[in-house]
């Protein structure tokens, strides 16, 4: 798995769907100097296009993530994921608990996918299978902009566009099989033994506000942000005001 490194903190930053660690890339030069960020691109998708494990599902994603960050985190491990990142970084959560030192989740879920949900996941699957390419999901370079971002940053959309485009077919149908079959999480966050951060654009339409702060109620100590003119991809239409999120967390769990 790819990694990148910023600086000097023990962070692990895992993107959405359907995009890679690129989806970072703006956000990068606002965080704390201090920090060592490795971003990881999921399974499928991006410079991990090639692994794609015979069993999709996001448990798998989340050991392959512990295994690609072992021996690379020297202290307490602080975890943040958006959207498919989010699954994953509970998927890790519920697997390695006592590593966390803090959980940071970016418009994302707790809840598994309702039955028509997974059926709608299952035939994209099969579409991009098929037709090899991730068309099927271009799209969601729009449905994941707030419409103000849609309307009048066209910089934003194209970069959207173009990290789809260079997806896969086969990493787009891994990535949906296992979004499909993920189980329910609010068990996992109600048990929580660290800090937990919930970023969601506020006008985010595919995880809205009351979905994030539902989230962070189940949790023992959780903290929610709304940030203004975003819709699902916070870091990449507002990465200055996610990043001073993520710096002023950083500060009150690490050691």
């Amino acid at each position: 798995f790819p990694q990148f490194e910023l600086a000097d903190w023990e962070a692990v930053l895992r993107h959405g769907f359907p995009v890679d660690h690129r989806m970072f890339n703006a956000m990068a030069g606002h965080l704390d100097p201090r920090a060592r960020v490795l971003a990881v691109d999921l399974p499928g998708l991006g410079g991990s296009r090639e692994v794609l494990p015979e069993v999709a599902t996001l448990d798998e994603s989340a050991r392959l993530v512990l295994a690609a960050i072992n021996g690379r985190v020297r202290g307490p491990l602080i975890v943040a994921g958006l959207s498919m990142g989010g699954y994953v970084a509970q998927a890790i959560a519920a697997r390695a608990p006592g590593q966390l030192a803090g959980l940071i989740l970016l418009d994302t879920r707790m809840t598994a996918d309702q039955p028509g949900a997974a059926k709608n996941r299952l035939e994209v699957a099969s579409r991009a299978r098929a037709e090899g390419s991730s068309e099927v999901v271009a799209p969601m370079a729009q449905a994941t902009l707030a419409p103000d971002t849609r309307a009048n940053r066209p910089d934003v959309v194209e970069f959207m566009e173009s990290l789809i485009a260079d997806q896969t077919g086969a990493g787009v149908a891994w990535s949906q099989v296992a979004m499909s079959v993920r189980p329910d999480r609010a068990d996992v966050i109600a048990h929580l033994d660290c800090e937990l951060l919930v970023i969601g654009g506020e006008a985010d339409e595919i995880s809205p506000v009351d979905v994030m702060t539902e989230l962070a109620r189940t949790a023992q100590r959780a903290v929610v942000e709304v940030v203004p003119d975003a819709g699902h991809m916070t870091p990449v239409e507002q990465p200055a005001a996610v990043a001073k999120l993520i710096n002023a967390f950083l500060t009150r769990v690490s050691p």
